[in-house]
């Protein structure tokens, strides 16, 4: 397997196992690299890096905007109160959390939990790109609309609003492999902390994912 990545310090690096290198040894590689990473400031004050978790290969990938302070502390991807709320709404799509990959589009907190700048998002993004490639999913989740505007910018969707694409099958193709995915935007978990009357909408999100899984019987697989 040969990818090779330019950084958004114009720098270039090569995901480039050769054969027989499973795709679960070169995540690992390129936590590695990310663990390392000083491309964007954000690395300054990160404790730790968030790569992400779960098996490699998955066919179903759920993507956040950025780590929390828990997620900096622990270094493992929505294990504080949103990351609970996640393992109750894949529970009730009939997955275990440990069956899907869980990332974000920034691997460092942005301090105070605000929102990732665009170069913040820019340097990241050939990890983002190397994850896919390496995970083969069939379905992409972004939860919440930033990460939803970046994969969206990602595969070249129109994005007219969250409101108007959350819940509904958007099919992509990868420009490097020419497999078919299909991304399908929810709210983010965290929006019924501070906003507990989204919930209905929160679960709508997550129902009408599981219709599409359930209608698509090999993203299990």
């Amino acid at each position: 397997m040969g990818m090779g990545f330019l950084t958004a310090g114009g720098k270039c690096f090569c995901m480039d196992d050769g054969p027989g290198v499973s795709p679960a040894a070169s995540m690992d590689r390129l936590a590695a690299r990310i663990a390392a990473c000083t491309l964007c400031p954000l690395s300054l004050s990160r404790t730790r890096t968030v790569p992400g978790e779960g098996p490699v290969p998955s066919p179903l990938v759920f993507i956040g905007e950025a780590p929390g302070k828990t997620e900096d502390k622990t270094g493992r991807p929505f294990v504080g109160r949103a990351g609970t709320i996640l393992t109750g709404l894949l529970a009730d799509c009939g997955l275990l959390r440990g069956e899907v990959f869980i990332t974000s589009i920034v691997k460092c907190r942005p301090p105070g939990n605000r929102a990732p700048k665009r170069d913040e998002i820019a340097a990241c993004m050939p990890y983002l790109k190397a994850q896919i490639a390496l995970l083969s999913p069939r379905v992409l989740v972004p939860m919440g609309r930033s990460a939803t505007m970046t994969l969206f910018d990602l595969y070249g969707i129109p994005f007219p609003s969250f409101r108007e694409v959350r819940g509904h099958a958007h099919a992509v193709r990868d420009d490097r492999s020419g497999r078919g995915m299909t991304i399908i935007p929810v709210y983010h978990p965290a929006v019924i902390t501070h906003n507990p009357p989204a919930r209905q909408d929160l679960e709508s999100d997550f129902r009408k994912l599981a219709a599409f899984i359930r209608s698509s019987p090999g993203d299990r697989k």
